[in-house]
Formats: structure tokens, sequence, C-alpha cells
């Protein structure tokens, strides 16, 4: 089967979408970056901005392991990810967060197109919703999940299930949209199929687990024609 029959046939058979938020739908990560950046400057350490793509946003292993690659002495993660939230937040409610264009239209094609959507992120509740309020699309989604939602975060599939459940859709009856390796873990574990995205930061990442690969978002757009 050609491979844009493929994913239309996917993502028009689901009854609902469930997206990653931060660098799939907003244009956040240098935030997050900056944000983590400025805490452990604080310390004396600067983050590597490729590294830090790689090793925090896509594989998840945050501040515990850039301490521990790094043999940073005496630095408590738990302390840094708390001021790191203090400094992300001043961002969201900045206004500077915005969605990818593309983004946008995607969402509202979806939602067009009769699925329920959901969010299902890493990032703070409060700090999802201040982006959303802020960018005008509060009443969007069916659901909203922040990392609060659930007892474990990803690679966990814990938000991916709560989110099924709060939908009330089956998991096979879903798709999952994700630009990091620890999403595209967590949605298989979960049993939900999940396309992943690709942009510049991921680009040199294999995801030999997904169940489609996209160059963009405007290849999900046109598949929801």
């Amino acid at each position: 089967m050609d491979k844009k029959l493929e994913l239309k046939k996917l993502i028009q058979s689901r009854k609902g979408i469930i997206f990653d938020f931060d660098g799939l739908l907003v244009d956040s990560e240098p935030f997050h970056y900056k944000a983590y950046n400025t805490v452990f400057e604080e310390y004396g350490h600067t983050i590597d901005p490729d590294e830090y793509w790689v090793e925090f946003t896509s594989k998840g292993k945050g501040a515990p392991g850039e301490i521990e690659r790094y043999g940073l002495k005496g630095l408590d993660p738990l302390e840094i990810r708390k001021k790191k939230f203090v400094v992300y937040s001043e961002f969201c409610r900045s206004g500077e967060i915005k969605f990818f264009p593309l983004a946008e239209k995607l969402i509202r094609s979806a939602k067009s197109f009769g699925h329920k959507l959901a969010i299902a992120s890493g990032s703070r509740n409060e700090d999802l919703q201040a982006i959303l309020r802020l960018n005008n699309f509060q009443n969007t989604f069916d659901l909203i999940m922040g990392k609060e939602s659930a007892p474990r975060e990803k690679p966990e599939p814990d938000i991916f299930l709560l989110a099924a459940e709060g939908l009330g859709i089956q998991p096979k009856d879903l798709v999952v949209l994700e630009d990091a390796e620890k999403g595209l873990r967590a949605s298989k574990a979960a049993g939900i199929p999940c396309v992943m995205v690709r942009n510049k930061l991921n680009k040199n990442i294999e995801f030999p687990e997904a169940d489609f690969i996209c160059e963009g978002l405007d290849e999900l757009l046109e598949a929801l024609k």
C-alpha cells in the first residue's frame, strides 16, 4: 500500500487522537531548555543544547541523567526540577510560547473530521492551560492531561491508558502523535498505534517501533483530507 494511503487509513479509521504537546504542537522545547539551563548554570554547569534534546526530551532522562553523565556531585535533581518549573512557568505566562502554524490547522482539521482530541503531556497542567488559553485553544480539546494526571510519566504507559479511559475509547481505536522516544515507548506499551513526527530536533533519531513516521505535520494534514 502507498505510504500516504497507509497513513490516511490509520488516521481516518481512529475514533480519537492523543497529541503530545511540547515540540509537536507548540514551539516550547527552546524554553524548556532555557529554563533547565538557567538552573544548572546557577551551579556552574551549562547544558549542551543538542545533547539536551536527545537525553532530556527524547529519552526522558532529565536532570538526574545530566547529573549522572557529568558527575555533578551534591546536586539534588528534585530541587533542580522545582526551580526549573518556576522559570518555565514564567515563559508559559508571558505569551512567548506559540503553536506551530501547521499544528493549528491540524487540530482544527481533526476536530472537523469528528475525532475526539486529547493532550497527554509531560508538562504541568497549569502550564498547559496557560499556553492553551493564550493561544485561544482552551476549549478545543476533549481532554487535557499533564504530568500530574498519571502516577508515572512517559515512557510508562499510564498517561495514555488514562487518556483512553477519559475519552471513552479503546486503545486500539486511538492513535498517538509523538515526536520523542519516551512517548513512542509509552504508546506502544499502552497498545495504541503511534505516528512519529519529524522536526528539526529529532531528525537524526531512529524510531524503529513507530507505526508510521511523518516528515512533518503537513503529511498528517493531508491524511485528514
